[in-house]
């Protein structure tokens, strides 16, 4: 009855390819991100600047909430051998 097979449509979900170099661009993402976050609370709790206080808790929050966690999953998780 149905000539077409469903193996025509099905593709691999591995995911896990490995990029060092895209990794190491990450790293130094986050590590610039964790200093101007730094710099940007003290030297907003130091002058008094709300904006710059606000600005660095804000990078704060999503320096933990998006980068190092995600990374973390990604190297421990996808990059094991299958």
């Amino acid at each position: 009855m149905h000539t077409q097979t469903v193996e025509n449509w099905q593709h691999s979900h591995q995911f896990s390819v490995s990029n060092p170099k895209g990794e190491q661009r990450t790293k130094y993402v986050l590590i610039l991100t964790a200093i101007t976050m730094v710099a940007e609370i003290i030297s907003g709790s130091i002058f008094g600047s709300m904006a710059l206080l606000a600005d660095g808790w804000q990078m704060a929050g999503r320096w933990l909430a998006d980068g190092y966690p995600c990374r973390r999953f990604f190297n421990h998780y996808l990059c094991l051998p299958l």
